[in-house]
């Protein structure tokens, strides 16, 4: 065993008991590490020595997440044909089973005639296939087309 002396000034004590724990943290071997601790924690305690103020430990710090593809899927899959099957929207209106998927124009034309009949915002996004929110606009937005006439 080897005795070593050092002499610091109080104002480096801290600070180099500081330098002993983060050489404890890298060394491979673990009683050379436990033996750095116990030194670092005896200048810790060293009657005479001025406190420094109490510092935050560094937070570990994390390799940033890998970003994650962005998909967004439709609530139904609309078909792209072009005009009005007058027949599907009657079925959705009328909440004949099983419910046709409409196109976009068809179900804004559904949640117009079913707002017509006064059905609550979320019966007519269950029956459309649509979130709530976009019942909401679409009544706000036909409501504004009516008052701007």
């Amino acid at each position: 065993m080897i005795e070593i002396t050092i002499r610091l000034k109080p104002s480096c004590a801290h600070r180099f008991a500081a330098l002993l724990r983060t050489t404890a943290l890298t060394e491979p071997d673990r009683g050379q590490a436990r033996a750095y601790r116990g030194a670092a924690r005896r200048i810790e305690r060293t009657p005479g020595l001025r406190r420094p103020a109490p510092t935050k430990r560094p937070a570990p710090v994390k390799a940033p997440a890998a970003p994650r593809p962005h998909r967004y899927t439709p609530r139904a899959q609309r078909p792209h044909h072009r005009g009005i099957d007058e027949r599907a929207v009657q079925r959705v209106v009328l909440g004949l089973r099983p419910l046709p998927v409409l196109s976009r124009a068809e179900a804004r034309l559904a949640c117009w005639h079913l707002t017509q009949h006064e059905a609550p915002a979320s019966e007519i996004a269950e029956r459309i296939h649509v979130a709530k929110r976009t019942v909401h606009r679409w009544r706000a937005e036909d409501r504004k087309a009516v008052t701007t006439r």
